[in-house]
């Protein structure tokens, strides 16, 4: 998506996997377009307990750029991807 980012991930530091994740990109970004502000103050998660909503919340977020009308298909947006996905199944135990 242009303006924001999906992540699914597992583990219990999710404030340490933002704050690895964003002090990696930051200079990516900036070597790109050192004038845009990149990040907002705060971020929304949102915790999971059953494997239904799992794969419910990965399909959300691989249709996101069909149902903004950025794509007619998932797989043909450039940003589309995970470590994981199809196989994201063999991860949740």
């Amino acid at each position: 998506m242009p303006d924001h980012i999906h992540f699914l991930i597992h583990g219990n530091d999710i404030i340490g996997f933002v704050r690895l994740f964003k002090g990696k990109m930051t200079p990516v970004a900036r070597s790109l377009n050192p004038r845009r502000s990149l990040w907002q103050r705060s971020f929304f998660d949102h915790a999971l307990r059953k494997e239904e909503a799992i794969s419910d919340v990965a399909c959300y977020i691989w249709e996101n750029p069909v149902r903004a009308g950025i794509s007619d298909n998932p797989t043909d947006y450039s940003w589309s991807g995970s470590e994981v996905w199809p196989d994201w199944k063999r991860f949740y135990k």
